[in-house]
């Protein structure tokens, strides 16, 4: 009666205990995932994200300072000889498409890669605008070159600033979306640890009844030989 007893329990605590088993397995499987994805996320959110806002920072800084030299050279404010100012140009314009090389590698979207083909058409068209002032200079058409350059010019400029804004609004919208899908998935994380915690407690007791249930048993047993 008591081995038959003893052998039901363990029955019984065998395929309870591989049940929670099983559960423990998948819910670890599941966090395992969980933490990859975030760590996926993360990774994505500097590589995708923050750091082609860093080079769209350094593009707008750019197209502003050529501006800038520009203006300043065509309102005889600048030291610059027009050689030299030839040279800082070429100079920006190396910088720009190299940090637009680099944003072109990262993972973009379709709406990314329009708004960056229009920026870039719309550095072609400066250049290619700079390069007539210039030419307009250098014959002694000093009235021409500046009309150029702040009619024509400045809508090309202001156009381009306002692709690069669009960019940015677009990027720091993306990387909100994968932050709150990170939030959503360390709190799915979270959830499975506290099942995990239940799961321990529940086979805690289960320990504790066998333990409780075999000790009544060998009681039993004592005082029925007693008798």
């Amino acid at each position: 009666m008591k081995w038959s007893y003893f052998i039901r329990q363990k029955v019984k605590a065998a395929a309870l205990l591989t049940g929670i088993l099983v559960v423990v397995a998948l819910a670890s499987l599941s966090m395992i995932q969980a933490i990859q994805y975030m760590e996926q996320s993360i990774e994505s959110v500097y590589a995708d994200r923050l750091k082609p806002a860093v080079d769209l920072v350094h593009l707008s800084e750019l197209f502003h300072r050529k501006r800038l030299l520009m203006q300043s050279f065509l309102t005889g404010q600048s030291p610059l000889m027009i050689q030299e100012l030839k040279m800082e140009l070429v100079k920006d314009n190396a910088q720009s498409d190299s940090l637009i090389s680099s944003f072109e590698k990262t993972r973009l979207i379709g709406a990314e890669e329009e708004k960056l083909d229009v920026f870039k058409a719309d550095m072609t068209a400066y250049v290619k605008l700079e390069n007539s002032v210039l030419q307009l200079e250098q014959t002694s058409r000093r009235k021409e070159a500046i009309v150029l350059f702040e009619n024509q010019g400045g809508k090309i400029f202001q156009d381009g600033v306002s692709t690069l804004h669009a960019i940015a609004d677009i990027q720091s919208d993306i990387g909100r979306k994968a932050v709150k899908s990170a939030h959503r998935q360390a709190a799915g994380g979270f959830i499975i640890f506290m099942l995990l915690i239940a799961v321990c407690v529940v086979v805690g007791l289960v320990i504790l009844g066998l333990i409780k249930n075999e000790t009544l048993i060998d009681r039993k047993s004592e005082l029925f030989h007693l008798n």
